[in-house]
């Protein structure tokens, strides 16, 4: 099983404030990748709050989980689901959408809290440890 936390996953870890999880993620590090598109996200955070903490602690999370780079494969995937979902008329975020691609990709589970957004593409699987 290959789980990819979205950028809203990653940041509670960060934070701490869900030991639920954070023992969950902790316990599933064997499974975990990170995908490059929340590690720029996270990225971006880190460098707007000026926070030297949260920047080491990002820091050491890349270098325990593999980063999952944003290949060929992923940008077709994405054109798919923005297409499918457009038409539908509903769209979710553009972020959102380049992470459910990789997931879509690697066969991954999406671990999020907005399982009603992720929840929208089709085949994508969705799972909340947030709760």
């Amino acid at each position: 099983m290959i789980y990819l936390p979205d950028t809203n996953a990653i940041s509670a870890y960060m934070r701490g404030d869900n030991p639920k999880l954070v023992e969950k993620m902790r316990g599933s590090f064997g499974e975990l990748c990170l995908s490059v598109i929340v590690l720029a996200e996270r990225e971006f955070g880190v460098t707007k709050g000026a926070n030297a903490h949260a920047r080491l602690k990002l820091a050491e999370l890349a270098q325990t989980l593999p980063v999952e780079p944003f290949t060929r494969d992923d940008s077709t995937h994405y054109a798919v689901i923005r297409h499918d979902l457009e038409a539908r008329g509903a769209g979710i975020g553009p972020m959102d959408t380049l992470i459910a691609a990789q997931a879509l990709r690697l066969g991954a589970t999406v671990i999020t809290r907005n399982v009603r957004e992720f929840g929208r593409v089709s085949g994508l699987k969705v799972e909340n440890w947030q709760d």
